[in-house]
């Protein structure tokens, strides 16, 4: 039977800093306002002055709730938090609500995904839980944390990131998750990220942003444009190759800064190498940089081209930007979200599977044992029942035979940027016939990622979504799935270990 809408929605976020999370908040809940008579933003942290103004001038009934036992688990009590949280939810979540939350399953505030859980199995509100990332899909350093939430062993952890006992919709933003997510919980659904939907910039904007450009770097060389945050999965050592080879005079540039104290150690030996090795590189260039600086479509149209090499994404907003914006794309194809693109009309003939390197570009013997040292390491850091399920990296499983660049550490893949990039071409063009110069890319059907139609089908999925609720075998299933599939060697890469 359908369910009656609820008449306030709350969403529910750690914190409302630029990122993913917060793009699909700006897109989707203008065209969400008319169906609501109350949203509440309930984050961990205040949002941006400037960006709080302008979301509640585009939605006037919005309003913000901060609370910091909603914001990343640090240290504290537990017992305090989970005071804190009921509080905030018995006053702001009543009967006519519905709990829209982000994340739970990432495994930074266990506390909080818990008592989201308990919050709606005891009151029958309705939470819909989506997911971007899980905790167990490389991000292990979250292991650690949660123990220290009070979550010691994995059945502790499954029924507050999958919301055992709570009448929860869960939710996908590609349908390789879903279809995980599906194999034991009854009530899933699969919402795209919105996306386009905005008129790109004018002629002025783009002419403004080539001039910043041309002060920025000193020339008016061609710009390769990567948009993304300082993130190891980035993969940006390729990213830098890739522009050697095919357009030795451009620059590459990267629009954010580093993302997170995590990343400062493969952020700064990237950087020290680029500055070091002279590279036509420059890291972060929108990064504080206020007003004066363009904005990130701007700044893509002003480029030749925009450039893809991560090794993990969720949904790959940079791949739908580029086309959106007509501009020549080269990316990496991830199989994991490349059928979705793909079903909403996204043509990129720039699309590479990988960048094979034969090993007389590196040191072999060094690079091997790095590799079982660090993936040894690694394994200790694992869940105790979960490390005899870590599969080899590919390089263990194949020594000696032409590697992807992708699957290197970062010590191989800089000692392969030290070689003058027409040596490494030369070695490396025979076992890479199908990758050329970045292509044009097209969007047809851009409308059926547009705000409007996926608030469309947010609100068809939560007004007709089952009263169904997990059991926390179901739950411990679920992540029992992903955590045996995300440590097969497809999903193994020496750059997501924690020790580069």
């Amino acid at each position: 039977m359908p369910t009656e809408p609820a008449q306030k929605l709350v969403v529910v976020h750690y914190h409302f800093r630029p990122g993913g999370v917060r793009r699909v908040m700006e897109l989707l809940l203008p065209e969400l306002a008319a169906r609501f008579q109350k949203i509440t933003l309930v984050g961990g942290e205040s949002p941006e002055a400037q960006w709080g103004r302008e979301m509640k001038r585009k939605i006037p009934l919005l309003r913000f709730v901060t609370a910091p036992a909603f914001g990343y688990f640090a240290t504290g009590c537990p017992e305090r938090m989970r005071v804190d949280i009921r509080g905030v939810l018995q006053r702001e979540a009543g009967p006519d609500a519905m709990i829209w939350a982000h994340n739970l399953s990432l495994g930074r505030n266990m506390i909080l995904a818990d008592e989201l859980a308990a919050h709606s199995a005891r009151t029958g509100v309705r939470l819909v839980s989506h997911h971007h990332d899980f905790w167990c899909d490389h991000r292990w350093a979250r292991w650690p944390e949660m123990r220290a939430q009070g979550f010691r062993t994995l059945s502790d952890v499954a029924p507050a990131a999958f919301a055992a006992d709570a009448r929860v919709l869960h939710v996908g933003i590609n349908s390789s998750d879903v279809r995980l997510l599906s194999r034991h919980m009854k009530s899933t659904a699969w919402l795209p990220n919105p996306a386009g939907g905005e008129a790109g910039p004018g002629r002025t904007a783009i002419a403004r942003a080539r001039r910043w450009l041309r002060g920025e770097l000193g020339d008016d060389a061609p710009v390769w444009v990567y948009p993304a945050r300082f993130l190891r999965r980035k993969n940006f050592a390729e990213a830098i190759l890739l522009a050697r080879w095919l357009s030795p005079d451009a620059w590459l540039v990267t629009t954010g800064g580093i993302s997170s104290p995590g990343e400062s150690v493969y952020a700064g030996r990237l950087i020290e190498a680029a500055r070091k090795g002279r590279w036509r590189v420059r890291f972060g260039i929108l990064a504080g940089r206020g007003a004066r600086a363009p904005s990130v479509p701007a700044l893509i149209r002003a480029a030749e081209s925009v450039v893809m090499t991560s090794i993990q994404e969720g949904f790959g907003f940079p791949y739908l930007e580029g086309a959106g914006l007509g501009c020549r794309v080269i990316a990496r194809k991830l199989p994991a979200i490349q059928p979705d693109l793909e079903a909403f009309g996204l043509r990129l003939p720039g699309l590479y599977d990988e960048v094979l390197i034969p090993p007389r570009l590196f040191d072999e013997k060094a690079e091997f044992h790095r590799q079982r040292s660090r993936f040894r390491s690694w394994k200790t850091l694992l869940p105790g029942p979960c490390r005899a399920l870590a599969e080899a990296p590919q390089y263990l499983s194949d020594p000696g035979s032409p590697v992807p660049f992708s699957r290197l550490t970062l010590e191989a893949q800089l000692e392969i940027l030290a070689v003058p990039p027409r040596e490494s071409l030369a070695a490396c063009a025979a076992w890479n016939p199908k990758l050329g110069a970045p292509a044009r890319a097209d969007w047809v059907g851009e409308t059926a990622l547009s705000p409007a139609a996926c608030a469309e089908r947010f609100f068809d999925h939560t007004v007709n979504f089952p009263a169904m609720s997990p059991s926390a075998l179901q739950a411990e299933n679920t992540q029992n799935g992903i955590i045996k599939e995300r440590l097969g060697q497809n999903f193994l890469f020496p750059l997501l270990m924690p020790s580069i």
